[in-house]
């Protein structure tokens, strides 16, 4: 039996989540002097320190296993100076996003503890990933990994009925329907393509904006940003086997075989990340709770 088409259509909700999760005025500012060359460290920091809250998040995702430089980084030009401004950039995209996304409704479906425990460890393997595969993406895959279930807070925070009862569908029939499916069915879109839109919305970088959007088909993606998506794919994989502590390929959602054969690692070199990830997962959950530490 089909579902009855739900009244929300994908850009009314990307409307009204964007007014929630409005980006402050500041990071747009911010990105615009970090995109001009003849802009000066002191102003991106000055401007920065508009929101202190946002600075200190920033600061710790630099301090992070993701960004760790030689050095301790302590203010917003030393941010500038020691991982350059395409890294800056992600840190405070990240910064602000974390930010937002504590305005979202409390709900009990995917508490934000639980959704950021799997953002983290997606973010941390996606890096390790890079590292081995394409280290210039590794800041990139990162930010990826921290955002690609967005779509899917947002989801269950705004349209809490209706993501459950896709949720509930998925899991009985499984071997008919995949989550995003029962999530189409149900909404007629999912929290993928919901999660892209939102970072389009937001003006995010293409790149991220393809890691959200087909993370979960990463053979549709752009070949431009094929290997970011393929890398956040994977890593979103290896989370949920990280999670459970289970080195079972059956208990997370399948990887397509066509996938290995554009990757340089093997199945098994990909499961030996996951130990490390372990060891690296609670430093970026930090980043919004400094009291993990």
């Amino acid at each position: 039996m089909c579902a009855c088409p739900h009244p929300l259509t994908i850009n009314a909700l990307i409307k009204q989540t964007g007014r929630l999760l409005a980006i402050p005025r500041v990071v747009g500012e911010v990105l615009k002097l970090l995109d001009d060359p003849k802009s000066r460290q002191s102003a991106i920091a000055e401007l920065l320190a508009q929101d202190p809250a946002l600075v200190a998040i920033v600061l710790r995702l630099a301090n992070s296993p993701a960004f760790a430089s030689s050095r301790t980084v302590d203010s917003m030009e030393q941010a500038t100076m020691l991982l350059g401004r395409d890294h800056l950039r992600r840190l405070v995209i990240a910064g602000a996003v974390t930010q937002a996304s504590d305005r979202l409704p409390a709900q009990n479906l995917l508490p934000l503890e639980v959704f950021w425990h799997h953002s983290a460890y997606c973010a941390v393997i996606a890096r390790l990933l890079a590292d081995a595969e394409a280290p210039a993406l590794s800041g990139t895959v990162f930010l990826g990994g921290l955002l690609h279930d967005l779509g899917q807070l947002v989801l269950f925070s705004q349209e809490p009925e209706a993501a459950h009862h896709a949720f509930l569908r998925s899991l009985s029939e499984p071997q008919a329907l995949t989550p995003q499916a029962a999530e189409r069915a149900e909404l007629g879109f999912d929290h993928a393509e919901l999660g892209g839109m939102l970072a389009e919305h937001w003006g995010l970088p293409d790149s991220l904006c393809a890691c959200l959007r087909f993370h979960h088909d990463p053979l549709r993606a752009p070949a431009t940003f094929r290997v970011p998506v393929i890398l956040v794919h994977l890593a979103n994989t290896g989370a949920h086997l990280a999670e459970l502590d289970s080195r079972d390929w059956d208990d997370a959602p399948p990887i397509d075989p066509a996938i290995w054969s554009e990757m340089r690692i093997r199945p098994e070199g990909f499961l030996e990340l996951l130990d490390k990830a372990q060891y690296q997962v609670l430093a970026v959950e930090a980043l919004r709770n400094p009291s993990l530490n």
